[in-house]
């Protein structure tokens, strides 16, 4: 049962429509149920349609799970791929245009994401890129895109609400730590990423160099979120997310690339980072009421 939960990336989308019912309550705006259920479907579907299309990678890095998602290909490309999405359009066309295309946005971005579907004379001009994942530092960048957006300002739309400063300077710290997630899953996948071809921040740095990159700009990027608080631009609450630059740190130094196998138990079960991430958006919520 929790292989079943990791493997079909459960754990991420409940947390992350858990998440966005956590700001909401952080930006002082009503809990938004269609707003919570379509930031569940969009994580859902779009890791769900990332199992098949990471066909090559996954044959080296995860072959288990690979396996898994070809036997269910038909539910993931018919029902998870295609049908979820039109859901989510049709749930966000009833709160209003900022909500419809911010979602169609999400949507788009996920499937040039996993998709090989650049034409040939964009390809060559991208080095034989032929989707968003195929693009050097792109390929970290994008699904922390997705993720901040869907979380940070869906609930928002959805309650016909302004984009604050205050909703940016979150937004901006959300992308970076789904930003750290994404280089630390490319640490443990550099493998695979590498025998297709797939160039990342982790694969390009030395592995030392990754592990500094991260530990560095963690301690940046809390830097400034400790200073937007302690001036009480944000709520003391927000403290809170320290504790996912933290964690960062902790994760980061203990990596070790002759310890694959402990690296993917650290991301994959015990999902700790993440974990940790998500814990905080709860804990602001609740001392922001």
């Amino acid at each position: 049962m929790p292989n079943y939960f990791f493997r079909n990336k459960l754990h991420l989308s409940v947390l992350s429509s858990l998440g966005a019912a956590s700001w909401s309550v952080y930006f002082n705006i009503p809990v938004n149920g269609w707003a919570v259920l379509t930031v569940f479907i969009l994580t859902f579907s779009i890791y769900q349609d990332n199992r098949l299309t990471d066909d090559v990678e996954d044959a080296a890095n995860d072959p288990e799970g690979l396996k898994n998602a070809q036997k269910n290909e038909a539910f993931i490309t018919y029902i998870t791929s295609w049908m979820l999405p039109v859901v989510a359009l049709v749930i966000s066309l009833q709160f209003g245009s900022a909500a419809l295309w911010t979602t169609a946005l999400i949507i788009l971005i996920g499937f040039l994401y996993n998709h090989k579907c650049f034409p040939a004379t964009l390809s060559r001009r991208l080095k034989g890129a032929r989707r968003l994942k195929d693009i050097y530092v792109v390929k970290n960048l994008t699904p922390p895109l997705d993720w901040a957006t869907a979380i940070i300002f869906l609930p928002l739309f959805f309650e016909g609400q302004p984009i604050t400063p205050k909703a940016w300077i979150c937004w901006g710290y959300l992308f970076i730590c789904a930003f750290f997630i994404e280089v630390m899953w490319d640490m443990r996948d550099r493998r695979g990423d590498l025998s297709s071809g797939i160039k990342t921040i982790a694969n390009t740095f030395s592995f030392l160099h990754t592990k500094q990159f991260l530990i560095i700009t963690s301690v940046i990027s809390g830097a400034i979120l400790f200073t937007f608080t302690f001036t009480k631009f944000l709520p003391g609450s927000t403290y809170f997310l320290l504790a996912n630059n933290a964690a960062v740190i902790v994760i980061a130094s203990l990596y070790n690339e002759k310890r694959e196998a402990f690296m993917r138990k650290i991301s994959d079960v015990t999902i700790l980072l993440a974990t940790v991430l998500f814990l905080s958006f709860g804990l602001i919520a609740f001392y922001s009421r």
